[in-house]
């Protein structure tokens, strides 16, 4: 592994972003979960809303395909995890109204009944930095973070291995729209 995260800054157009967020909002809100299967809610641990983006459905056929085609790269030069799949992707929307937040957690779930693990989470900036304040993507327990400024530009993309700890701050004021999909492979053993 040749680091904790990768970004690359507007990698994708405003065009993209913006198509993304009006294909995403058709799909009908869930509140958030923790945990693996059904999971729980805490509104004190995690506060925002989910729509889920599934493989199968044509309308996002070109998230999934611009998502293999950037962890492809990615996880070549810097994870070089066994990756197989990509299972639905996640849209998530941070509101200030309800001071959207997630709280330090990680993406992999050790303990599951399936024979994969997440591996990389590649986590997408749609929204215009300016059309909100707070909601930072912040990382924890590494030695050197990510700059905050680039990360928040709208197009960029970040990969890391799902097992780093990290959090979205609050939402103090608009809303963030985010991408954030999980590559799975064979268990870490």
């Amino acid at each position: 592994m040749k680091g904790e995260w990768c970004y690359h800054r507007k990698y994708f157009s405003k065009e993209f972003c913006n198509q993304t967020i009006s294909a995403a909002l058709q799909v009908q809100p869930q509140d958030p979960v923790l945990g693996y299967g059904a999971g729980y809610s805490d509104d004190n641990f995690r506060r925002s809303k989910l729509r889920w983006l599934d493989p199968s459905d044509s309308r996002f056929t070109f998230i999934f395909d611009a998502y293999w085609k950037a962890i492809i790269a990615l996880n070549r030069e810097w994870f070089k995890f066994h990756i197989t799949e990509l299972p639905p992707i996640q849209f998530t929307e941070y509101d200030s109204t309800y001071q959207g937040e997630y709280k330090s957690h990680q993406d992999v779930f050790w303990i599951n009944p399936s024979p994969n693990h997440r591996k990389v989470s590649l986590v997408s900036q749609l929204s215009d930095p300016s059309e909100y304040e707070g909601g930072n993507l912040e990382f924890e327990m590494i030695p050197e973070v990510p700059n905050a400024t680039d990360i928040r530009e709208q197009g960029t993309i970040i990969a890391f291995p799902s097992f780093i700890y990290h959090k979205v701050s609050p939402v103090t004021a608009g809303k963030r729209y985010s991408l954030v999909g999980w590559f799975e492979g064979p268990k870490f053993v």
